[in-house]
């Protein structure tokens, strides 16, 4: 795999996980790029768009996302660490608030 590619699996893989896990909450689509952290390192930038739509929000679901992609990952042998970002619709219901 060269550095700034990611392998059709990895992606495919990616997607299957964000929406078996948050596809309930609306989910619209989901894009994965490769770009660097903080340190120059190279990381695996995912983006997660959703409509107003949909069950509310568990956010219990939302923070258990992220180990589930590194998980999935590190079994593929994809050593980028995943970092992801919700772009939730502002009337977005979320449980537990009003």
């Amino acid at each position: 795999m060269i550095k700034d590619d990611i392998a059709p699996d990895v992606v495919a893989a990616i997607e299957d996980i964000v929406r078996h896990e948050v596809g309930r909450f609306g989910l619209i689509d989901v894009s994965v790029a490769v770009t660097e952290d903080d340190d120059g390192d190279p990381i695996l930038e995912i983006d997660a768009n959703y409509e107003a739509a949909g069950d509310p929000v568990d956010p219990q679901v939302v923070a258990g996302l992220l180990s589930k992609l590194r998980d999935r990952l590190w079994a593929m042998n994809e050593r980028r660490f995943p970092h992801i970002r919700h772009h939730f619709s502002e009337q977005q219901k979320v449980v537990g608030f009003p």
